[in-house]
């Protein structure tokens, strides 16, 4: 999804790298175009994709993807590196090694979001002092830019910190906060799990207002009052904090709520037993796009033996052998590949699915239920689904995280969910993996649930404090 460049702007970006802290930002280099225009900010911003002849933005489209691998959904396996290629970087993650990234390598979500941060700031100085635009036009460009920023640190915090935990938030180990544009004297210290959290809900709340109620399809990488208030109510679940986020669903939901019904999706050309998701353009519960790039993923039996024979999302699945002439036992997940689909943020769907959540945690059962069939009898083979009615609460509970899994089968999303379960509810979720003769697991609340900072960037930045390891 790729939009229009009204303007080059070109920014040198920190972005707690390699660089040293003598860098800094020039606000006049010459023969640059330094934005000072509402038009420009909004240009800026609406960089979606990173462009290989421009490198100030990885863009704000952008998604990390690599945490799908270390969830329980999907395998690493020889014969998949044999057909589809693993990078080093990938089996670390895999295997929780205590550095993900190769010796004095990058970690590209890091980049991604700290520059994905840095330039959402310079929108917001900018727009202090911008030279035109209407009150309402600039409101909404530092709406957009703050929820922008707001989503990135949400990513941030739950990859490289232990889950949110009201007891322990405000001394838990966040993210470092990046405040302003000014480079040189920057600390890095990172900021509590409490304090990120509070930005976050800070920039969603101070800003929804400002939004549009929805975004026109090709301009979906843009925030909307319905994204944000989808947004806050992923947030404030992952707080525990259920009556909250059930309000926020529910506004989000009275700006849209339509679902798509899977069984007319296009069937796959490589595979006519394959259901591909359709262009993210003509999603119809798109609600916020966010490009993940999307891997080749190998089933766990588990996993895939949570769909029933007649939901058609098992459809999203491919017999590899067929379908890559590759000698894998295990179903991989091929929907996103025939239309290059690969948004894994916001939709109508997930709102359905996080307010049925809500409404299970606060004991209305009927709702509940409600929510999971008006999603459901869209995904089963059309006559013949059966609504499901479950009364007693802790089973309800536990068929809304399954139903969740089902329906994300793409999504990032599996390794925090199951943070905030063995969190707040004690599921006592362990993740084993083996690969190339070696096995690890994770073991609930362990503190490898919060990934390790590259090396190089502690080194740059001898303030940021590493993750401790188990």
């Amino acid at each position: 999804m790729k939009t229009t460049k009204y303007i080059i702007i070109i920014l040198v970006t920190f972005v707690l790298t390699g660089c040293t802290r003598d860098n800094f930002l020039d606000f006049q280099p010459k023969g640059k175009v330094i934005p000072s225009k509402i038009e420009e900010f909004r240009a800026l911003l609406d960089q979606v994709e990173p462009d290989p002849n421009v490198n100030f933005t990885q863009g704000f489209g952008t998604h990390h993807d690599f945490t799908i691998i270390a969830s329980d959904n999907y395998l690493l396996t020889e014969q998949a590196r044999a057909s589809f290629g693993i990078s080093p970087e990938e089996i670390n993650l895999y295997l929780f090694k205590e550095q993900i990234s190769t010796e004095n390598g990058d970690d590209n979500n890091w980049i991604r979001y700290y520059n994905q941060i840095y330039v959402a700031n310079v929108v917001l100085e900018g727009l202090k002092t911008v030279e035109n635009g209407t009150p309402e036009a600039i409101a909404e460009v530092r709406a957009d830019a703050s929820l922008q920023r707001a989503f990135a640190y949400f990513n941030l915090v739950n990859i490289y910190s232990v889950h949110y935990n009201p007891e322990t938030a405000d001394t838990d180990l966040g993210v470092p906060i990046r405040d302003g544009i000014e480079l040189e004297g920057a600390d890095f210290t990172r900021a509590s799990v409490a304090e990120v959290y509070n930005l976050i809900l800070n920039d969603i709340n101070n800003n929804i207002e400002a939004l549009p109620d929805l975004q026109p399809a090709n301009l979906s990488f843009r925030p909307s009052k319905a994204g944000a208030y989808a947004f806050l109510a992923r947030v404030l679940i992952y707080q525990a904090k259920y009556e909250e986020a059930l309000e926020a669903a529910n506004k989000g939901l009275a700006l849209k709520n339509s679902l798509r019904d899977i069984n007319n999706d296009p069937a796959d050309p490589r595979d006519a037993n394959v259901l591909a998701y359709p262009l993210a353009v003509q999603d119809e519960q798109l609600i916020w796009f966010k490009d993940s790039g999307g891997f080749t993923l190998v089933t766990t039996p588990e996993f895939y033996g949570l769909y029933d024979d007649n939901d058609q999302r098992k459809k999203w699945f491919a017999d590899a052998r067929t379908y890559f002439f590759a000698e894998i036992d295990n179903p991989v997940l091929v929907a996103h590949r025939a239309n290059n689909n690969t948004n894994v943020s916001l939709t109508t769907a997930d709102l359905y699915l996080m307010r049925a959540e809500c409404y299970a945690r606060l004991g209305n059962i009927e709702l509940a239920n409600n929510d999971l069939n008006t999603l459901r009898v869209n995904r089963f083979k059309t006559g013949t689904y059966v609504p499901v009615n479950i009364t007693d609460q802790d089973d309800l509970i536990a068929f809304v995280k399954d139903e969740i899994r089902r329906e994300k089968a793409m999504s990032t999303l599996r390794i925090f969910d199951i943070k905030r379960y063995n969190r707040f509810d004690n599921d006592n979720i362990t993740v084993t993996h083996s690969f190339n003769g070696e096995t690890v697991s994770i073991t609930p609340n362990s503190l490898n649930w919060a990934l390790p900072i590259a090396n190089n960037y502690i080194l740059a930045n001898p303030e940021i404090e590493q993750n401790p390891r188990q």
